[in-house]
């Protein structure tokens, strides 16, 4: 007879012609969910046209896919994941294609939840493919902090929303948000929030879900306790002008929204701030780097 006990967790995954990076992924994925021993539900939007669809079909009949026909972005694409998905599952992971578990990801990710009562999203220890740390969470942008993010002068913020230092990411601790590689939740934090905000395609799109989320009164934490590998940036190619640009974009949108009577010094602010990273990189000979700033000036 089928297993007709609601899953335990309901993983959803976005994928754009990253065919092998997604086998790769699945293939981890597997083996955590086998170490979990209990029923997880796999969804994959396939918004790409490189043949992932056809090899999930063959080689991972676990897994629920979704072919949208169209490339939907980040947020609409995970919305759609969430629409597919068992209503009656107890937490929900958005994972990256990019994002690589351990087999003992998911049980970990669990046992903290059930430790930690008053958490309801949880973001892990990231790692760069050579086993560096890579910062993952940071406390929610306003005014100032972006001010000073932006002037490159974060490092003297009470409140930094990238924080860099190694002790920040040393304990577990409440945070503003988590990146969305590794987006861990309870199911009440879909029914309160209703999932991403699609007017961002890709970037910035978790820490505006995490602003609802907080405004909700739900907690936001992170925590060393576990890790994962994230190849950052391999999902768009590896490519750092789409994630510059849309950054720069979704900040724009992010502060529009839920600062606007700031918005008359924020623009020149953001300006200035992609200026002096245009200046920077043009004086140290980065031309790719300088280009894509110089672009971006052109929008913000």
């Amino acid at each position: 007879m089928p297993n007709t006990k609601p899953p335990e967790i309901s993983i959803i995954i976005c994928t754009y012609n990253t065919k092998d990076l997604t086998c790769e992924c699945l293939d981890k994925l597997k083996k955590s969910i086998d170490y979990l021993k209990k029923q997880v539900q796999t969804i994959v939007i396939e918004n790409g046209t490189d043949g992932t669809a056809a090899v999930i079909k063959k080689k991972y009949s676990w897994v629920k896919l979704l072919e949208p026909k169209e490339n939907t972005g980040f947020a609409k694409g995970n919305n759609l994941g969430i629409k597919a998905s068992d209503t009656k599952t107890k937490y929900y992971l958005f994972l990256n294609t990019d994002a690589l578990v351990a087999p003992e990801t998911l049980s970990k990710a669990v046992e903290f939840m059930e430790n930690h009562s008053t958490c309801e999203v949880l973001g892990c220890k990231l790692k760069f493919g050579d086993g560096r740390m890579q910062p993952s969470a940071g406390y929610l942008p306003d005014p100032l902090n972006t001010t000073l993010w932006m002037l490159g002068l974060d490092r003297f913020s009470v409140s930094p929303v990238h924080p860099k230092n190694k002790e920040f990411f040393a304990k577990d601790r409440k945070v503003g948000w988590v990146m969305g590689a590794f987006l861990f939740m309870r199911s009440v934090v879909i029914e309160k929030t209703k999932g991403f905000d699609e007017n961002f395609f890709m970037y910035m799109e978790e820490i505006e879900w995490c602003r609802r989320i907080n405004d909700k009164k739900l907690e936001v934490w992170y925590t060393p306790s576990f890790e994962i590998t994230h190849l950052d940036k391999a999902s768009s190619g590896f490519d750092v002008r789409k994630p510059l640009t849309r950054e720069i974009q979704g900040l724009r949108y992010y502060l529009k929204r839920y600062y606007p009577d700031d918005d008359f010094i924020m623009k020149p602010i953001i300006w200035l701030g992609v200026a002096e990273r245009w200046l920077i990189f043009s004086l140290t000979g980065n031309k790719v780097r300088a280009d894509i700033y110089h672009d971006i000036l052109k929008e913000v």
